[in-house]
């Protein structure tokens, strides 16, 4: 994934109102529009920029020369710690279980990658993939979970022709300006970026952790 040129328009065009897309949502990408995290289309390549938010609230979802914009999402990543990209780690699993749809690891250690974010998670001393397995009020509105997805789907190395429209400063940009004032919304900008086409293979496999014939043993650490 390409680096983004800065603004050249000290005015980002207004998003037309879509339908389609929710009140949280849309206030929130009014507000990114005039972010450095989030460029104009004046500044940016077509094909970039409509794999961003403002592209996607724009109507600017046509492929000229094939893109097509991409996302996994956190259960993606929490099943398939192979293919977390090599800046992270997800840690070492201590109790695998062998299961109808897959293996599922129902302990991870402490050694994976620490949530990299600023707050309570981070203060915790949690880790990427701890977070990801969370449940319920653990990670209020989803918005860790959809937050590591962003961060792995933007330092992914999709196939050629795929484009997350964002890099992994964007995403610790975006988090810094929102996280506080509205996290519901930022979950669901997250959440919105997440959903689409995963170019990275076995969607619907769980394969979190190796069963050995003898029973569940540890995941190998990366």
């Amino acid at each position: 994934m390409s680096n983004r040129d800065p603004e050249t328009s000290s005015t980002a065009p207004a998003a037309p109102q879509i339908d389609a897309v929710n009140e949280s949502r849309r206030r929130l990408t009014g507000a990114a529009l005039g972010a450095s995290a989030i460029f104009t289309l004046a500044s940016r390549p077509v094909w970039a920029n409509q794999c961003t938010i403002s592209g996607m609230a724009s109507g600017n979802l046509s492929q000229p020369g094939g893109v097509i914009c991409a996302g996994c999402t956190p259960g993606y990543w929490l099943n398939h710690p192979l293919n977390w990209p090599s800046d992270f780690r997800p840690g070492t699993c201590l109790q695998c279980e062998a299961t109808g749809s897959g293996n599922v690891c129902s302990e991870w250690d402490n050694d994976g990658t620490r949530f990299p974010f600023p707050g309570a998670l981070r203060d915790a001393g949690k880790t990427m993939m701890q977070v990801l397995a969370m449940n319920g009020n653990e990670d209020p509105y989803q918005l860790g979970a959809h937050a590591i997805a962003a961060l792995l789907n933007s330092a992914a190395p999709y196939p050629a022709n795929y484009s997350y429209g964002y890099n992994t400063r964007d995403i610790y940009d975006l988090w810094n300006r929102y996280a506080a004032t509205d996290p519901e919304g930022l979950k669901n900008m997250f959440q919105s970026l997440n959903e689409r086409v995963c170019p990275l293979g076995n969607e619907g496999d769980a394969q979190q952790c190796t069963v050995s014939l003898d029973g569940p043993k540890p995941g190998k650490k990366r």
